[in-house]
C-alpha cells in the first residue's frame, strides 16, 4: 500500500511538471508544438493553447515519417484509427473563457510544422493545418514552407509564443496574419463552427517551388474526422468508427437456436424410424 501511495505521489508529480507554461516548441527543430490559436481580427487580441502534442505526434495513421524528418526516427501516425477517435480539450484553467469575454468576433486554427529542410526528398517541410473551409485543390510546396516559416503563418504564429493569453494590440505577429498567412482565410474558422485537418509535405526538401504538396485528410476509409473549438474554450477532435461492430446475440437467444436445432434433429429421427418401419 506505501509503495502504492509513493507510486501515485511521483505520478502527480510528473503531471504537475508536465503541466507548466513554457514556450511552445518552434517548428526550425523539426516537430514544433501542436497548437491552438484563437483571436480577434479586429483588436488583434489572440490566445494561443498549447495541446499536449507535436506535429510527430499526431499525424494520420497512414502518414510514415522519413528518419530524418522531425529530428531522429521514423514515425508512423495514430489519429486517423478505423476505429475512430475522440480527443477532448478542455480550457486551461478558464483562461479561454476569461480571455473571450467581451471579444466581438473570434476566428481559430489548429497548426503544428516542420521548418528544417535539406535538399533532396529525405528532409522535407510539413504541416498539420485545420481548414475551416475547403482548401484550394493543389497547394504548392513553397505555400507549405512560407506557412510554416513565416512568422506570420499558421505554424509561425504558434512557435513564437507561449501558450495561453495575449491581448498585444498593435503587436507585429497578429496584423500580419490575415494577409500573411500562405495557406490563406480558408485556415480561419469561427466559434462553434468545425474544421478539417489536413497534413501537408513538400515533394522535396527545396527547390520544385511549383509544384504540388502532398496532402492527407485526417479521416479513415469511411468518415473525416472534425475539429470544433466552442465558445466555453473546449477543443474536440471527432472521428467516427468506418464500420459498425455486429451487436452479438445475447445468451438467450442462443439457448433458443440451440433449442429449435435440437428439436428439428429429433423431428428427423422419427421421420427416419417411421419410414425405415
Amino acid at each position: 500500500m506505501k509503495f502504492n501511495l509513493k507510486l501515485l505521489a511521483a505520478a502527480a508529480a510528473m503531471v504537475a511538471v508536465s503541466s507548466a507554461h513554457a514556450n511552445l516548441i518552434a517548428a526550425g527543430g523539426g516537430n514544433s508544438s501542436f497548437a491552438l490559436v484563437a483571436f480577434n481580427p479586429s483588436t488583434n487580441a489572440y490566445y494561443v493553447r498549447d495541446l499536449g502534442y507535436t506535429l510527430n505526434s499526431f499525424l494520420p495513421s497512414s502518414v510514415t515519417t522519413t528518419a530524418i524528418d522531425g529530428g531522429g526516427s521514423a514515425v508512423t501516425g495514430d489519429k486517423t484509427s478505423e476505429a475512430g477517435a475522440h480527443i477532448t480539450w478542455g480550457d486551461t484553467n478558464g483562461t479561454f473563457a476569461s480571455w473571450v469575454t467581451g471579444q466581438s468576433s473570434v476566428l481559430w486554427t489548429v497548426a503544428a510544422g516542420d521548418a528544417s529542410t535539406a535538399a533532396g526528398t529525405s528532409n522535407l517541410t510539413r504541416a498539420v493545418v485545420a481548414f475551416g473551409t475547403a482548401p484550394a485543390a493543389a497547394i504548392q510546396n513553397q505555400t507549405v514552407r512560407t506557412a510554416v516559416g513565416s512568422s506570420n503563418g499558421v505554424s509561425g504564429l504558434a512557435t513564437q509564443n507561449n501558450p495561453l493569453v495575449y491581448d498585444a494590440t498593435g503587436s507585429t505577429v497578429v496584423p500580419g496574419f490575415l494577409s500573411n498567412n500562405a495557406f490563406g482565410a480558408a485556415t480561419l474558422t469561427a466559434l462553434g463552427s468545425t474544421a478539417s485537418l489536413y497534413y501537408y509535405a513538400t515533394t522535396a526538401g527545396t527547390g520544385a517551388s511549383t509544384t504540388a504538396a502532398n496532402f492527407t485528410v485526417f479521416g479513415n476509409s469511411l468518415n473525416t474526422a472534425t475539429l470544433q473549438l466552442a465558445s466555453n474554450g473546449v477543443l474536440t477532435y471527432d472521428l467516427a468508427p468506418a464500420a459498425v461492430s455486429a451487436v452479438p446475440l445475447p445468451a438467450a437467444a442462443w439457448l433458443m437456436v440451440s433449442g429449435l436445432a435440437g428439436v428439428g434433429s429429433m423431428v428427423r429421427r422419427r421421420k427416419a424410424a417411421v419410414t425405415a418401419a
